[in-house]
């Protein structure tokens, strides 16, 4: 507005009252709701939008399209990949046989985090802690899925699974107790053969017999063979670095034992035995220091067993392999 307190014309000091719109109005008007928004609900597998009702996967709870649900049977919906899973009745055989694409998805679909895992067998390992319960009489074998690629389905030719056994000649005999029969012919064969690698049970430095054998293992057993003989194996990025800790490990293991058999053939094996053998067991050579006191006077069995040093009787801290030159 203009003052009219001199000749000049000035503004007015005071601000004009504005206007509210008509849309600040509406807004303030409790009768007037905002316009509801949509939610947007894709496909988890392909991103396709879904209707608003649309029923989810029964195992993993996630939203799918039709062509990416799984009706058997006339079922309930389940998606392809929880279906694939299920075929396999969740045993480590067949899991082996699955992508670490298919085992990281199945594991994100469920929250299950994996980032900790850096081998394959961590991955199985966190599938079969979270594996549902499937009733394997629901779930044949020749109902599986369309979409599975010729690769799954030339490994379920060529070999059944683990739990699909054949039925014994007596009808009379439960699935179940066909089972435990199986699981305690496995476990007398697996105490009956030391001598070879079973996959149940963790794998040593004695069932090596030449340096061949070597090449054989898995990595997963190689650490397990480096851990057990405190050979600490961090670093190690490749399995040819592993292999050759581990080649190490059994040629120095064998070469002290060639030096014990000498010794006591020589006529000294009294001297043989103060030198090489360890103190508590009096069989493995001595190939461990004991720390925080450093003496070497037992094998690395017997160190991991021992609370305090038998020379000194500190206590024991940690049992440390050493490589003797």
């Amino acid at each position: 507005m203009w003052a009219a307190c001199c000749n000049w014309l000035c503004l007015d000091s005071q601000p004009e009252d504005t206007i509210p719109s008509g849309r600040t109005q509406a807004s303030s008007n409790p009768n007037v709701r905002p316009p509801s928004t949509i939610p947007n609900i894709t496909c988890r597998a392909c991103g396709t939008q879904l209707p608003i009702r649309k029923s989810p996967c029964t195992d993993c709870m996630n939203n799918f399209c039709g062509s990416c649900f799984s009706q058997v049977n006339g079922s309930q919906p389940i998606c392809q990949l929880c279906w694939r899973f299920r075929s396999t009745f969740f045993s480590r055989e067949e899991l082996l046989k699955m992508k670490v694409k298919d085992l990281r998805d199945y594991l994100s679909m469920r929250g299950i985090s994996t980032d900790l895992c850096r081998e394959k067998d961590d991955l199985i390992q966190l599938v079969l802690n979270q594996r549902p319960t499937v009733d394997q009489t629901d779930i044949p074998s020749s109902d599986i899925p369309q979409f599975t690629s010729n690769q799954n389905r030339a490994d379920h030719d060529e070999g059944p699974a683990p739990s699909q056994q054949p039925q014994t000649a007596n009808s009379s005999t439960t699935p179940s107790e066909d089972g435990e029969d199986l699981m305690a012919e496995q476990e007398t064969e697996s105490l009956d053969s030391e001598e070879v690698l079973v996959p149940g049970r963790r794998a040593s430095l004695s069932d090596i017999h030449s340096v061949e054998e070597i090449e054989d293992l898995t990595v997963r057993q190689l650490k397990e063979i480096l851990a057990r003989n405190f050979v600490n194996y961090k670093g190690c990025c490749e399995k040819w670095e592993l292999m050759e800790r581990v080649t190490r490990l059994y040629t120095e293991q064998k070469g002290l034992q060639e030096k014990v058999a000498v010794a006591e053939g020589g006529g000294n094996p009294g001297a043989a035995l103060d030198d090489h053998i360890c103190k508590v067991c009096m069989d493995s050579p001595i190939d461990c220091v004991l720390l925080e006191c450093g003496h070497m006077v037992t094998c690395t069995k017997c160190g991991k067993r021992m609370s305090e040093c038998p020379i000194c009787r500190q206590y024991v801290v940690r049992a440390v392999h050493v490589f003797r030159s």
